[in-house]
């Protein structure tokens, strides 16, 4: 059995969580309101660069998220 683990995070900036093989990344951001956690499974390419380079490799697809927030998956904090 596979448990979520915790890789890395960035207080209020990001986290990166691994399961099952597969990373995940989650951005939070206080709005819109009540605030929500917007997340992002990685693809391969991020995956393997996220692996060899770190955060780093992320930087742009975290932009995205805090921008373009409504194209990715939105769990509320409520």
């Amino acid at each position: 059995m596979n448990k979520r683990k915790l890789l890395e995070k960035k207080e209020w900036e990001y986290y990166v969580f691994e399961e099952n093989n597969t990373i995940e990344l989650s951005v939070p951001i206080p709005n819109p309101i009540p605030g929500f956690d917007i997340t992002h499974t990685l693809n391969e390419p991020e995956r393997e660069k996220y692996l060899h380079t770190g955060i780093k490799a992320l930087e742009e697809r975290i932009q995205d998220m805090k921008v373009n927030f409504s194209n990715y998956k939105m769990n509320s904090w409520r």
